[in-house]
C-alpha cells in the first residue's frame, strides 16, 4: 500500500498539533513498512520506510542525538504530501536498534565513521533495493556530521543534502573547547571509552519545557510523552567515547579530505538562537565547501523542527524548494 500524497504544505498549528499529530500517525503508520538489518559489527539496525504514489525520489532522514524514528512523523507526513518516499532509521544506541554496553539508555559509538557504515548499508541495501530512485538527505545536528563524513566518501549518489543545525561541533561550557576536547579525550584513556561521561544527564521524565529544546510546547510534550512511555527513546547520557569523538568532529570535517571532497548540492540550515552547536563552524564549512548554500533562520533555536509553524514553514519551504 502506497501513501496519496495531496502536494500540499498545510502546516499545523500550536493549537491544532494535540489532536492532529494522532491523525497523522494512524494516517502514516498504515502505509508504514519496518525491519531491521544486521550493521558491520552484528549489531540490528531498526529502520522504518514510506512510499507514496508515482514518487518524486526518496527522502532518507538521518536523525540527531537522542532521537528516533517516530519523532520524526510530522516532517515524515509533510514529505509524504509533497510526493516523495521516505526512509529512516534509528542510530546505533537509540530508538528500537541494539545497544552497545549493558547500560540501555547510553549513547556510545567507537567512531563515527560506524555511523557512517550504517548510513552507506542503509542506502545501498534498503533504500535503493526497495525502490531506485534519486535519493536526497535530510540529516539533522549529530546527523548532519554523519552526512557530511557521508558526502566525502560517495559523491555520487545523493541528489541533493540538507544539512539542519549540523553538528560539526557542539559548544561546549565553562571552560576553552580545546581544553575541553583534550581533557575528554585523557578521560576516555583513564575510565574507559564506554563508560558515562561524568556532566551527561540522565534522562527526565518530569523536565519542564523550555525553548532549548525549540519553540513549540506541544510538540515537546509529545516527544516527552513518546520518551515517557518508550524505554527505547530515552537514550540520553554520553559515554567518554562518545563525548570525544563528537569534540574531534571539526577538526576531521573541516580537512580538505571531507569538506574538499564533497561535490553533491549542500543546504545547510542554521538556528540563530542555537545553544547546542557552533554556528560559526557551519559558517566556514559553507564557505570551504565546492557547492553549497547557507540559511540561517531568525529566532530558532537548534530544535528547528520543534519551533512555531512560522519557523517550521521557513524550514519546509527552503526544503522543497531545494529538493525541486
Amino acid at each position: 500500500m502506497r501513501y496519496i500524497p495531496n502536494y500540499k504544505l498545510n502546516i499545523i498549528t500550536e493549537e491544532q498539533f494535540a489532536d492532529s499529530i494522532y491523525k497523522i500517525e494512524a494516517e502514516i503508520n498504515a502505509v508504514k513498512q519496518s525491519g531491521n538489518f544486521t550493521a558491520f559489527d552484528g549489531i540490528n539496525i531498526y529502520y522504518e520506510y514510506f512510499l507514496t504514489e508515482q514518487s518524486r525520489g526518496n527522502v532518507v532522514i538521518v536523525h540527531g542525538l537522542s532521537e528516533f524514528t517516530n519523532k520524526f512523523y510530522e516532517l515524515i507526513y509533510y514529505i509524504l504530501n509533497q510526493g516523495y518516499n521516505v526512509f529512516i532509521y534509528d542510530q546505533r544506541c537509540h530508538g528500537k536498534s541494539d545497544r552497545l554496553t549493558p547500560v540501555k539508555d547510553l549513547l556510545h559509538v567507537d567512531s563515527f565513521e560506524d555511523y557512517v557504515k550504517d548510513l552507506t548499508y542503509f542506502i545501498d541495501e534498503i533504500v535503493l533495493k526497495t525502490e531506485d530512485k534519486p535519493i536526497y538527505l535530510y540529516a539533522h545536528s549529530m546527523g548532519g556530521a554523519i552526512a557530511a563524513l557521508y558526502l566525502a566518501k560517495f559523491k555520487d549518489k545523493i541528489q541533493k543534502a540538507i544539512l539542519s543545525a549540523p553538528m560539526f561541533q557542539p559548544i561546549v561550557k565553562n571552560v576553552p573547547f580545546l581544553i575541553a576536547r583534550d581533557s575528554v579525550k585523557i578521560g576516555k584513556v583513564i575510565f574507559g571509552s564506554k563508560r558515562k561521561f561524568f556532566i551527561s544527564d540522565e534522562f527526565d521524565p518530569d523536565i519542564k519545557f523550555n525553548y532549548v529544546e525549540g519553540l513549540s510546547k506541544a510538540r515537546f510534550e509529545h516527544n516527552m510523552k513518546l520518551r515517557r512511555e518508550n524505554p527505547n527513546y530515552q537514550s540520553t547520557p554520553m559515554s567518554f567515547g562518545w563525548v570525544s569523538n563528537s569534540l574531534m568532529l571539526s577538526k576531521r570535517i573541516l580537512r580538505g579530505r571531507v569538506v574538499g571532497k564533497i561535490e553533491t548540492p549542500i543546504l545547510i540550515i542554521s538556528a540563530s538562537a542555537d545553544t547546542m552547536v557552533n554556528n560559526k563552524i557551519q559558517e566556514t564549512f559553507y564557505k570551504k565547501c565546492k557547492n553549497c548554500r547557507f540559511e540561517i533562520i531568525e529566532n530558532a533555536t537548534h530544535a528547528v523542527l520543534a519551533s512555531d509553524e512560522n519557523i517550521i514553514s521557513q524550514v519546509l519551504n527552503l526544503t522543497f524548494e531545494f529538493f525541486a
